[in-house]
């Protein structure tokens, strides 16, 4: 959330709601007036404290963590992603939930993580991807220490999402195998 003034989130939000465009909230660092403008995203980006504080609603895990966001659904988000650090991220859409598994890294400091998981997902969005993309994205910022030395490039994203890709499809085929 932007330290402007009182009303510079709102303003931002509307101002892009009027003119038709998608709007991202990223309700950290977590202040009241996030509550109040919960009804002008398009995209709510709470981590699981956030989401605790905007919708009521102890989260402990997935099905909570669905609860609240079905919660702040219904206050006027249109996709609610709640992200569950080594548990992934849950996006509850109008057309149900969808879990967004975290990739395995090695752990090295997980300051950048949500910054990280936001750009991923502007990013995605933009180009109409998908939401792994964004929790690559974070999984890579975590690998790194600090804030802007672990953030990720477009390169190394691909590269761990093309990793991943193919592992899973040597274990589909192995599956398949006879």
């Amino acid at each position: 959330m932007s330290r402007g003034g009182k009303g510079a989130n709102a303003w931002v939000l509307g101002e892009g709601r009027r003119r038709g465009r998608v709007t991202l909230l990223n309700p950290a660092p977590m202040r009241d007036e996030a509550r109040d403008l919960v009804a002008l995203a398009d995209y709510l980006t709470p981590n699981e404290t956030e989401t605790e504080r905007l919708a009521g609603v102890v989260v402990r895990g997935a099905e909570s963590a669905a609860a609240a966001a079905r919660a702040l659904r219904s206050r006027g988000a249109g996709t609610v992603i709640v992200t569950l650090g080594a548990q992934g991220a849950l996006a509850c859409t109008a057309d149900g939930l969808v879990r967004a598994p975290a990739l395995p890294v090695a752990v090295v400091d997980t300051t950048a993580a949500g910054d990280a998981f936001n750009a991923g997902l502007a990013v995605a969005l933009g180009e109409a991807r998908a939401l792994p993309d964004a929790s690559a994205t974070a999984a890579l910022a975590c690998t790194r220490r600090g804030a802007q030395p672990s953030l990720p490039r477009r390169d190394q994203v691909e590269t761990l999402l093309g990793a991943r890709g193919a592992a899973e499809a040597r274990l589909n085929r192995r599956r398949a195998a006879p």
